[in-house]
């Protein structure tokens, strides 16, 4: 039984959006064996809060799961997408789809 608290922070650029979005993400994390929940810091300058699993194999980890926080959504999917501390993530602005691209520093 795995429970750990994460503390980082992140750093993102937003790909295929015409918009221009916060792109710094202090972030804290509670994970309980593939469990995961926790509030960021989001691209709109909202606080978002998130609950999900995270399936990890030994090329990558993925998270998902559903965040709240958003200008467009009360509560939206979530999928990321992770390798050593970068990460990738779709994005939806208005009804245009793009990538997040970031780097997360855990301390």
């Amino acid at each position: 039984m795995l429970k750990e608290i994460i503390l980082s922070i992140a750093l993102s650029s937003h790909m295929g959006f015409d918009n221009s979005y916060n792109e710094i993400h202090p972030h804290i994390r509670y994970k309980y064996d593939n469990n995961i929940t926790g509030l960021f810091y989001n691209s709109d300058s909202n606080i978002s809060f998130y609950i999900g699993k995270e399936y990890t194999n030994s090329k990558f980890t993925i998270d998902i799961g559903i965040v709240t926080g958003y200008d467009n959504a009360t509560i939206s999917p979530m999928i990321v997408i992770k390798k050593d501390n970068f990460f990738i993530m779709p994005g939806i602005e208005n009804k245009t789809i793009g990538l997040v691209l970031g780097y997360e520093h855990v301390f």
